[in-house]
């Protein structure tokens, strides 16, 4: 391997050189057999695969935005069934005919209200704190089991 090797140039440079080199003067191999046709099959199905099997990106456009409006509007429902427990229910604007048939709702529904607004922040921010870290130790121990079960050594 004569590579040339310039004075001025840094060694990082001079070893890539040589690196390169090196595996271009290695012989061309073949893939083993049937290895060409387990690839085609592989990027056809994957071509066959429906847009919904794709990532996000690759959704049609109309499709990501509906997906998006649809989320957004999840997100608000559950923000107004969210309102609609923590704040006290007033009859008269709220509408009494809509628990006429249920008359222990409204007062299950302002004692929940009246409890989450006479908790401590601190408790909040535990509670929040105790979550994250439940959701934490759930992805480790997830992430701990796939490697174990499914991740060849």
């Amino acid at each position: 391997m004569n590579t040339p090797m310039h004075p001025n140039e840094p060694r990082e440079q001079q070893l890539e050189r040589l690196i390169d080199k090196a595996l271009r003067d290695q012989p061309l191999r073949r893939a083993p057999a049937g290895f060409e046709d387990k690839v085609m099959a592989a990027i056809a199905q994957r071509a066959a695969a429906p847009w919904w099997r794709d990532s996000f990106a690759g959704w049609p456009v109309a499709v990501r935005l509906l997906f998006l409006i649809a989320s957004v509007g999840f997100a608000k429902a559950g923000l107004d069934a969210t309102a609609l427990i923590i704040d006290p229910l007033d009859p008269a604007t709220r509408g009494a005919s809509l628990f006429a048939s249920v008359a222990w709702i409204p007062s299950l529904l302002s004692t929940i209200g009246a409890v989450l607004r006479d908790l401590p922040s601190l408790w909040i921010y535990g509670g929040l704190s105790v979550l994250g870290a439940l959701y934490l130790t759930l992805f480790g121990v997830s992430a701990a089991a796939y490697r174990t079960l499914y991740v060849p050594r």
